[in-house]
């Protein structure tokens, strides 16, 4: 047999190379995605609902004493206040304040198979206010209803102020019409979802906000009741996805894989088994999909959004576009394959 030559095998590994640049560079084509529309409609919703928590915010005296330069900044809380529960990084918080984010939730929902009459299920704690108004938007715009399981409570830099609540926030929005009312449930946050942790301070903020909105929040007696409680709440026939934003205790549980749930959406798979797991999980258990709304600088970065915003978000990527093969593409790969072959019959 002769032996392959090293000019033979210089020769494929250069077509190999130039194959690869040519599908890199013609290969593919940039396409709108096919919910683009409703993706453009929940980003300016969005944008709507910030605009209306800013000017309300600025007019009452209200704006966060942190020193984020962020454009939309009045989504931002406080380092600590008395309805404070957790630590959260202000970097993160400053990146779920991107309007785009409702883009993303568009993309996300119907990835998991969102459908106009179905039902988006919300777990949420008072953390992340910018996002949960972003998956209302894109909820609204796909024509689904939503149920939103919020606790009060909210870790540094989320809605921690005592008159910018997220039941302020959520007002603000409503009125202005950026987001349409919701079924809600209301709980306190902090340890064991009823206002453990907090002193009587914080509580009584959150009794105060309870009331400036003529609401009642449910008390669970521990975290197993609290689960219990949101389960229950998301009871529907028509269920097609559940999102959570942030990390409450009661949608993630207390068990030792909590913190290492993904971000994004889950793939299907068994729970973990664990009797402190949280409404999130159990919800995933029974076959539904889970969108997880953490590790938000991660998320961003995946889906091309800027991690780390100034004054302006320097997106990279467009969730409103979907990448697929071109039609050369298989004719290229012919072209190169037939002149590799016939390259190699002459220099055979």
């Amino acid at each position: 047999m002769r032996p392959v030559g090293a000019r033979r095998l210089l020769l494929v590994f250069a077509v190999a190379i130039g194959g690869w640049f040519a599908v890199q560079a013609w290969g593919f084509r940039q396409a709108p995605h096919p919910r683009q529309d409703a993706m453009h409609r929940a980003e300016a919703r969005t944008v709507r609902a910030f605009a209306a928590v800013d000017s309300t915010r600025r007019a009452r005296g209200l704006m966060p004493a942190n020193p984020s330069p962020v454009r939309w900044h009045a989504l931002l809380g406080d380092d600590y206040t008395p309805i404070t529960t957790t630590l959260g990084a202000l970097s993160a918080k400053e990146a779920a304040t991107n309007p785009a984010w409702a883009a993303v939730m568009v993309k996300l929902l119907d990835e998991a198979g969102v459908r106009q009459g179905d039902v988006v299920g919300i777990l949420a704690s008072g953390s992340f206010p910018a996002l949960t108004i972003a998956t209302l938007a894109a909820a609204q715009e796909l024509g689904a209803q939503t149920y939103l399981a919020v606790s009060l409570g909210a870790s540094t830099y989320g809605a921690n102020v005592r008159l910018a609540t997220w039941l302020d926030i959520e007002d603000w929005a409503q009125r202005a019409g950026a987001v349409s009312p919701t079924r809600e449930m209301v709980t306190l946050g902090g340890e064991n979802d009823n206002g453990g942790g907090m002193d009587d301070e914080g509580r009584a903020w959150l009794q105060e906000a309870l009331a400036r909105h003529a609401r009642t929040a449910q008390v669970p007696r521990d975290l197993n009741d609290a689960v219990a409680m949101r389960l229950a709440f998301l009871e529907a026939p028509r269920l097609a996805a559940v999102v959570n934003v942030g990390g409450g205790q009661a949608a993630l549980g207390r068990c030792p894989h909590a913190e290492s749930l993904p971000p994004g959406l889950w793939p299907a798979g068994p729970g973990c088994g664990c009797p402190e797991r949280g409404a999130a999980t159990r919800m995933h258990e029974k076959g539904l999909p889970v969108i997880n709304l953490l590790s938000i600088r991660d998320l961003a970065m995946q889906y091309g959004l800027d991690p780390e915003p100034g004054r302006d978000y320097r997106d990279t990527g467009r969730p409103d576009l979907v990448r697929r093969a071109d039609r050369r593409l298989p004719l290229g790969a012919l072209a190169l394959i037939a002149l590799a072959l016939s390259w190699r019959r002459r220099l055979c």
